[in-house]
């Protein structure tokens, strides 16, 4: 293990806390460091504490498709060099091919471990992603190594995995395990009370105007500021227009999220022949319902006219 200096590795961004222990082992997977992200400073303070000291409780990170919650953590662990097991659940997964399977080789049978069973053996970050799409029962199956204690695989003959001192639990969702509200997360699971409660939680949302203007400028520098200030007007109206409801359509059924705004401002920078109009409804606008899709272009030729502003 060594301590990595957080000052050094998360600049301009101050850390609450200066160093942390990472696993440095090279075993696992190290996401690689995307030197134009921005973090957070709460978001990241609140991750680096857990990281630093869960007190046998796991992270929970809840937020609005498209948020960054999965970026921002592999961002953090890339930065710390720590590895990461990530799992992407849906409401067909089961939670049993985490802990690994039997599979034939050169004629002999070998146990291949699963994404949870190496995270506990080589102090890796768990990341389970969409967590809220599997079944509550299942999910029990996490409770005690949460909690720090050794794993049980039935399957490799009773094999008992002891979990590394640096070995972390991390989930994502768009719900908080009390289901879907907004009606935009479908198949997401109303998850057992006692099983949330061996966690800590995170709320993750869209960033405000001048953090996704970041954004944009670090990914896409080659838009200009004209540009930049009529795609976050768009994005305020859209996102007003889902949250409230409308006269002529009621609210939007799709999130318009942090992803689509960087999707389109890409699009934009691809080529000055992809107007703005066209952009918009390749990142979005075509998957909504016609009403709602006829509303979202109506909205961008008030907001930018009908000429390209490039």
């Amino acid at each position: 293990m060594e301590h990595i200096d957080l000052l050094q590795a998360f600049l301009p961004v101050k850390p609450i806390i200066k160093t942390i222990k990472s696993p440095a082992s090279g075993l696992g997977f190290i996401p690689a460091i995307d030197s134009s992200y921005i973090f957070n400073e709460e978001f990241l303070n609140n991750v680096l504490l857990f990281l630093d000291s869960p007190l046998n409780d796991a992270l929970y990170i809840a937020g609005p498709s498209g948020c960054g919650k999965t970026s921002a953590i592999l961002q953090i662990a890339a930065r710390l060099k720590w590895p990461v097991e990530q799992v992407t659940f849906s409401n067909r997964s089961e939670i049993q091919d985490l802990l690994g399977h039997f599979s034939v080789q050169d004629r002999n049978v070998t146990f291949h471990y699963g994404p949870l069973s190496r995270a506990m053996l080589n102090g890796s970050i768990l990341l389970l992603n969409e967590i809220d799409l599997v079944n509550s029962g299942d999910l029990a199956l996490l409770n005690d190594v949460i909690e720090g204690r050794p794993l049980c695989i039935l399957q490799n003959g009773g094999e008992i995995v002891f979990p590394h001192p640096l070995f972390r639990v991390i989930a994502t969702a768009n719900t908080k395990g009390s289901g879907d509200e907004s009606g935009f997360y479908n198949g997401t699971r109303i998850l057992n009370q006692a099983f949330l409660d061996r966690w800590r939680f995170i709320e993750c949302r869209y960033p405000d105007e001048k953090f996704e203007r970041c954004l944009i400028k670090n990914k896409v520098p080659a838009l200009k500021d004209d540009l930049i200030d009529k795609l976050l007007q768009l994005t305020l109206e859209l996102r007003r227009v889902s949250s409230e409801r409308s006269e002529s359509i009621g609210s939007l059924s799709a999130p318009f999220s942090t992803r689509v705004l960087l999707r389109i401002a890409g699009l934009l920078a691809q080529s000055a022949k992809v107007s703005i109009h066209a952009a918009l409804d390749m990142a979005y606008a075509s998957r909504l319902p016609p009403v709602e899709r006829e509303y979202v272009k109506r909205l961008c030729f008030d907001v930018f006219g009908s000429k390209d502003m490039r």
